[in-house]
């Protein structure tokens, strides 16, 4: 496998680990803002389309569904960005598939294709999420 390729894994990886421990650190507090924990140290505005423009972005909701989601909150979740759970899923998927492509020879245990078409999908998703709320 490839230098660049092992390398591509481990940062996904690793990505998806601190992603999925965030989510679960962070809380949804007053005014739908993101907060660290019970410290009432909210996170500021995460959205620079929304901050500079606004106007919000395809993936404007989705750091508080994933917070919603770690927490067990489906609802919630559902409430702020209707397909969160689906790129949640998706970052959540990422563990055991870069676990077997660091371990397989090439690195690619479903191909090239597959996981291309999968990010055209979830991109798909947040586009016509966008457009159609």
């Amino acid at each position: 496998m490839p230098r660049s390729l092992r390398s591509r894994h481990w940062e996904m990886l690793i990505g998806a680990i601190v992603v999925i421990a965030l989510a679960s650190i962070f809380t949804v507090g007053a005014g739908d803002r993101v907060a660290v924990g019970s410290t009432g140290i909210q996170l500021p505005p995460l959205c620079m389309s929304r901050t500079v423009f606004g106007v919000s972005c395809p993936g404007c909701g989705l750091t508080r569904s994933f917070v919603h989601l770690a927490h067990g909150e489906v609802q919630s979740s559902l409430q702020v960005h209707r397909v969160g759970w689906l790129l949640a899923l998706a970052v959540v998927a990422q563990i055991p598939y870069r676990i077997v492509a660091l371990r397989t020879a090439n690195g690619l245990p479903l191909g090239e294709r597959i996981p291309r078409y999968f990010g055209y999908v979830l991109i798909a998703a947040l586009v016509v999420n966008w457009l159609f709320p």
